[in-house]
Formats: C-alpha cells, structure tokens, sequence
C-alpha cells in the first residue's frame, strides 16, 4: 500500500468559518487539558508507608457542656425558609415543624417535674419521719447546765404602742 501524501492546509477561507475555528479551540482545550494533568501528576507526591508502622494518635476530646440547654431539634430548623410570605406552603409546614417543637419541649419540662405515685409516697413517709422526729425532741425537757438556777421565765409580752401625739 502506497501511503498517503502529507495533508494539504485548508485555505484561509475554510479557516475562519464559526465551526472550523470551533474546531481547533477544542483540540488546544484538550492540549492544555492533558498537559495540565501530566503536570499534576508530575509534582504529586506520594509516600509508601507499606514497611512502616506508625503508632496511632492518641487524641482525648473533651466536651464542656453549654450554659444554654439546647437539644439539636430546638436549634435547628430543618427545611426551607420563605421570604415575606412568599411561599405559603412553606410557611405552613414552618409554623407546624415549630409548633410540634414547642409542644414537645413543653411536654418535655412536664414529665420533669411530675413525681410518680412511688416518689411521692417516699417523700411522705420521709417528711412523717421528720416531723415525728421533731414532736419527740421538743416533747423532752432540755437539760440546763445549772440545776440551782431557776428556771427562765418565760418574757413578758410588751406593751402595745399606742400614738403618741407630739408636742408642741
């Protein structure tokens, strides 16, 4: 087979049609493109730590708690925002999404504060405890560290006041 002569050049004509510079703009992309990869890939630097063990970091993290209680859905809404009352729809969903996290949040502070009927009856036969503790120690004299002396008298309620007009 006789092989083919050099390719003869297009004439300037042919050149500047919209598709042939087209053409040749997208085979300089694809020049610069593969050159920019052989760079890359020249200067990328790789380390073979297949022979080596390295010991594992050791990181402790400590997390200090916030002054602000806040669970992750009382901070976050999730979703999208509408803008002026651009989107209804949305707005709807919002105020709902919000409205069930208030209600959980309230529902939420009042099982904290309710007692069950086994608390409450703990608390009451502590509370007798006390109080029968209290009638037995004030229902024994208290002894005086002197037996001669007479014993307090109990004081004198005062006077009562009465106005006194000022002179003149």
């Amino acid at each position: 087979m006789a092989e083919i002569p050099h390719k003869k050049a297009l004439s300037s004509k042919i050149m500047t049609m919209k598709f042939m510079q087209r053409q040749q703009e997208q085979e300089t992309r694809q020049k610069l493109e593969k050159e920019q990869i052989r760079v890359v890939t020249e200067a990328h630097w790789v380390l073979d730590n297949a022979g080596v063990d390295l010991p594992k970091p050791k990181f402790q993290v400590e997390y200090e708690p916030s002054f602000l209680q806040m669970d992750v859905a009382e901070r976050s809404n999730v979703g999208r925002v509408s803008f002026q009352k651009f989107n209804e729809n949305v707005e709807k969903s919002a105020s709902a999404s919000v409205g069930k996290q208030q209600l959980d949040r309230e529902l939420k502070r009042e099982k904290a504060g309710e007692i069950d009927d086994d608390e409450m009856a703990e608390e009451l036969a502590l509370s007798n405890k006390a109080k029968k503790a209290k009638t037995v120690s004030s229902s024994k004299p208290k002894p005086t560290t002197n037996r001669r002396a007479p014993p307090p008298k109990a004081k004198a309620a005062p006077a009562p006041r009465t106005f006194m007009k000022p002179k003149e």
